[in-house]
C-alpha cells in the first residue's frame, strides 16, 4: 500500500511541476539610439540603436514603451538613452532620457 501512495505522490508532484512555468529573471541593458518612427496607437517606438552590450548588435527595431508619459515625451529624430528590460522573449524600454531633441 505504501508503494501505491508513493507512486501517487510522485505522479502528483510531477503533474504540478509540469504545470508551473519558471520565468527567467528580468535583465536590463543600456540602449542609445535615435527615434525614427512612433506608433501612437500601440505605443511603440522604432529606434535605430547602437550595439546593446550583452544583448544585440546595432540595428533598427521596434520597442514597446509601457509608460505613456515616457512615450509622450518622444519625437521622431530625438537621440535617446533608455533601459531595455528583457525577460524570455518579451522586451520593452523604460527610463527614457532624451539626450538631444529633434531639430
Amino acid at each position: 500500500m505504501s508503494l501505491i501512495r508513493l507512486l501517487l505522490a510522485f505522479s502528483l508532484l510531477f503533474a504540478v511541476s509540469c504545470g508551473t512555468t519558471s520565468r527567467e529573471p528580468e535583465k536590463q541593458y543600456l540602449m542609445r539610439g535615435e527615434v525614427v518612427q512612433l506608433d501612437r496607437t500601440n505605443q511603440v517606438a522604432r529606434i535605430n540603436h547602437e550595439k546593446i552590450e550583452g544583448w544585440m548588435d546595432a540595428m533598427t527595431m521596434e520597442f514597446p514603451v509601457k509608460d505613456k508619459a515616457e512615450f509622450d515625451k518622444l519625437a521622431v529624430g530625438d537621440r535617446i538613452t533608455a533601459i531595455v528590460y528583457v525577460r524570455d522573449l518579451e522586451y520593452y524600454i523604460g527610463k527614457i532620457e532624451v539626450v538631444t531633441k529633434a531639430p
